[in-house]
């Protein structure tokens, strides 16, 4: 059987001569161009079987190349990945809604790219292709006999979380999916729709809520969404209301409640039912472990004081604390995004961001603005007067305390377990 064919676009002649040989060794039968208008042609003259574009480029841009792909009907249905140095979320999510159908980032890794371009080409690879590497951990629909309603999504960024409700989900009868972030999961809805999608809300590249903004398009085959969190503020209630998705909270009954909305939504047979069920019970070390991995007791201390952050991790890790350190507020903004701890504790006075600016990044970011803070300050004031200092930085859109230093790690502890999971015995 001949190569698929790739059409690789981009103005960028070293990356292009670097992917062609890639490909190639890949088993691909690549073809180049330089630019949009130059892709746009060949595309329509060579019908490649997939293109790989670029999305800055002279003459004519990636935005309009895929936009007039689209709309021929000649050129709409090859797959275009986008490889792009471009990595804002409002660049992803136009390439989509475009038609992209994969996004990769650059600089890529190759064994990236050739993993997204065989999701792309799945339905080539069922009639027969076979690419490498492949590293697909499910099986093919032509493989399972598998309705289509059975087909389910599952998107959250922890692994634990995924694999148990992976495993559960797969004896129920149904075909699985996973995604580790929003955006991963708006793709892979867009390739191949699922009839029911669950979904972490605090995820990297797109939150829960964006991808349910995503899937409200009424030109999309309709799918219903639980949405899965330790969130349970009544923001997050009224929100999940708006888009009609099933609110369950992470907790000990979380895969319980889960397993009724699928019985309803799905109509699954009690037989399938009663048998899961009894498999779960022969495997309990899969039950409930991975869900109590989810107990709310990640903490991030922002210090300059490398020696006091060090002391107060410790402690904390002794009371069933998982601790991450940063030394000032840029860089505990980066890692509140990626990490999502549970709690904060930063001081105040910090170099290169400190407490101040931290709570602004915080709360200004969707995926953050949950997350409660408590600030330690030096500064000294009169009880019972009123200062511009706390003021600011304590209420609605500050932190949720203010303690003073020399620390009482009483006081600290007893606020921390109103927000974490921490085993804390006052003293």
């Amino acid at each position: 059987m001949s190569a698929l064919s790739v059409l690789v676009v981009d103005d960028d002649r070293e990356i292009v001569r670097a992917i062609e040989l890639r490909l190639s060794k890949a088993g691909f039968r690549p073809i180049v161009a330089f630019n949009g208008q130059e892709g746009l042609a060949i595309a329509r003259s060579d019908m490649p079987d997939l293109i790989l574009m670029d999305l800055r480029m002279p003459v004519m841009d990636g935005f309009t190349m895929l936009e007039r792909l689209q709309n021929s009907v000649h050129t709409a249905s090859i797959p275009a990945i986008i490889l792009s140095a471009d990595s804002a979320d409002q660049a992803r999510l136009k390439a989509l809604h475009s038609g992209a159908t994969y996004f990769v980032e650059k600089p890529y890794n190759s064994e990236d790219l050739i993993r997204a371009l065989n999701a792309a080409l799945e339905p080539l690879q069922r009639a027969g292709h076979a690419l490498e590497p492949r590293e697909h951990t499910m099986p093919i629909a032509s493989e399972i006999d598998v309705e289509p309603n059975r087909r389910i999504l599952i998107a959250d960024d922890d692994p634990a979380v995924v694999r148990a409700l992976s495993v559960r989900c797969r004896k129920l009868g149904l075909e699985v999916e996973t995604a580790e972030n929003g955006l991963q999961a708006i793709l892979k809805a867009q390739r191949n729709p699922p009839r029911l999608l669950i979904l972490d809300i605090n995820m990297p590249e797109a939150d829960g809520f964006r991808v349910c903004e995503w899937l409200l398009d009424p030109q999309r085959p309709p799918v219903d969404v639980v949405m899965v969190t330790g969130r349970d503020d009544s923001e997050t209630l009224v929100r999940c209301d708006s888009f009609g998705a099933f609110y369950v909270p992470k907790n000990q009954d979380t895969w319980e409640t889960i397993r009724s909305i699928i019985a309803e939504l799905l109509d699954l047979d009690e037989a399938v039912l009663a048998a899961a069920d009894a498999d779960a019970a022969a495997r309990s070390h899969i039950a409930e472990d991975e869900f109590n991995r989810q107990k709310r007791n990640k903490i991030l201390i922002v210090d300059d004081d490398a020696d006091l952050a060090r002391a107060l991790a410790r402690r904390l890790s002794k009371c069933g604390a998982q601790t991450l350190t940063a030394s000032n507020g840029v860089e505990a903004y980066r890692i509140a995004v990626r990490e999502k701890p549970n709690a904060i504790v930063a001081d105040y006075a910090m170099p290169e961001g400190g407490g101040h600016y931290l709570l602004w990044r915080l709360k200004s970011t969707e995926a953050t603005r949950h997350i409660p803070v408590i600030m330690i300050t030096g500064q000294r004031f009169e009880s019972g007067t009123d200062n511009p200092f706390e003021r600011d930085s304590t209420g609605r859109s500050g932190a949720v305390a203010l303690l003073r230093k020399p620390l009482d790690t009483d006081a600290l502890f007893k606020e921390l377990s109103q927000h974490c999971a921490i085993q804390y015995a006052p003293r």
